[in-house]
């Protein structure tokens, strides 16, 4: 232990003791190494992309519905249904990417022992989602051409 003497914004001095040691043995949780810290960033990032990537396909999904709806009246009806089909058909592609670049990432840092979420989960929420992605084209295009 070594004894300073330190003074505080106000001008007042302070004593106080510093430990020279960096890690003191009674310590029960030492702080990560660097390299399991990168790898747990890494996995963050991974799922904040897949996350990402949802969000755009949700949004398109919902923008080329929303054109459906509110653009029938005003534009023809090949337009509306194109303008939609596109958005829908890209929010397809969204949920598609997101689940490989998950799995992409996922297979590359496989071999190590941490905790992520299940490629099955990612490919079955994708796979769910296309599938809504899918359906909505079909009620589309079934409520465009009635």
């Amino acid at each position: 232990m070594k004894d300073e003497r330190k003074q505080n914004k106000h001008g007042d001095t302070m004593n106080t003791q510093t430990n020279m040691t960096h890690l003191d043995k009674s310590d029960s949780n030492p702080p990560k190494s660097n390299n399991v810290l990168a790898i747990d960033r890494t996995i963050l990032a991974n799922e904040r992309t897949y996350q990402a990537w949802l969000r755009t396909g949700l949004t398109a999904l919902a923008t080329g519905l929303a054109v459906a709806k509110f653009l029938q009246n005003m534009m023809p009806l090949s337009v509306v249904f194109l303008f939609s089909t596109i958005l829908i058909v890209f929010s397809i592609f969204a949920f598609g990417l997101a689940a490989w670049r998950y799995s992409d990432l996922h297979l590359k840092i496989s071999d190590l022992d941490v905790d992520m979420i299940p490629v099955w989960i990612i490919k079955l929420t994708s796979l769910f989602l296309i599938g809504a992605s899918v359906l909505a084209i079909v009620g589309l295009y079934v409520t465009l051409v009635e």
